[in-house]
């Protein structure tokens, strides 16, 4: 039975080869609120919240049954947008969902795929926050890079560093991104004023670099990384860098200084490993 002060949503994978349903239970989505980088306020049938979010410590994401995403949002919301990690690692955002739009399209021929999730962090330098979605097997991570929509506040700009990562390399993906502007953010590499390569914000899953002992040649390769496995260590998360000197702790829900923005994992499906 409805809910007379909530509004349904409800939305069923459909295989564009088969024109089936697919039955998936262990796929996940997060709702966000339509345009931004915030996570929804939804409930279930009953009418309880359903977490997305434990402040300064989580993001949560929620499990499909048989290949159906439901929800519900308060009357006042009109849409939403929605990302969506199915269980054979095949990923799509549905931009400004309606409640009235019940179907989305999964191609099983589809291999390039970008994995949309937020952050709108209110935790302190030293946390590592899951994001709420885990790389599955046959994915392999090419490039990652953030957009940022609000910007951290509250130190000196050159402090404001974030890293992305899994939880077996927190750093792994990237590592000290500045996010004190707005903006497209990649692992551009750190070059000194004689020309020579320092560093680079891309981490140690998607490059190599190796400095010169001799202050001759300083080597760096970019290369993928293959989730070989569906392992707990290939949870995506973020952090704040504790070697950033940040004068504030985000452990409440409405501090205005929390940074916000999207992160975009573009990757390629290797067709021989994925999950069907």
């Amino acid at each position: 039975m409805a809910i007379v002060n909530l509004r349904p949503y409800f939305v069923k994978l459909v295989n564009t080869r088969t024109k089936r349903p697919i039955d998936d239970d262990t796929g996940v989505f997060q709702v966000y609120t339509a345009g931004s980088a915030v996570r929804a306020t939804i409930y279930n049938a009953a009418g309880t919240q359903l977490t997305q979010e434990v402040a300064g410590t989580s993001f949560i994401s929620r499990t499909m049954t048989d290949g159906t995403l439901e929800f519900y949002t308060a009357r006042s919301v009109s849409s939403v947008d929605v990302s969506i990690l199915t269980a054979g690692g095949r990923s799509y955002f549905l931009k400004s969902l309606s409640a009235s739009q019940h179907r989305a399209d999964v191609d099983p021929e589809q291999t390039e795929f970008t994995l949309v999730a937020a952050f709108n962090d209110k935790a302190s330098c030293t946390t590592v926050r899951p994001l709420g979605f885990r790389l599955r097997r046959g994915m392999v991570i090419k490039d990652v890079f953030v957009k940022v929509t609000a910007a951290f506040a509250g130190a000196a700009a050159a402090s404001n560093r974030y890293s992305v990562g899994r939880s077996g390399s927190a750093l792994g993906l990237l590592n000290n991104i500045t996010l004190s502007s707005v903006g497209f953010k990649q692992g551009a590499p750190v070059v000194s004023n004689t020309g020579v390569l320092t560093t680079m914000r891309y981490g140690s899953d998607l490059g190599k670099f190796h400095a010169s002992s001799t202050a001759l040649v300083d080597v760096y390769v970019r290369k993928s990384y293959i989730a070989a496995t569906a392992t707990a260590s290939n949870n995506l998360v973020v952090k704040r860098q504790t070697a950033a000197t940040l004068t504030h702790s985000f452990t409440n829900t409405g501090v205005s200084g929390a940074g916000k923005g999207y992160i975009y994992y573009q990757y390629t499906l290797l067709p021989t490993e994925l999950a069907s």
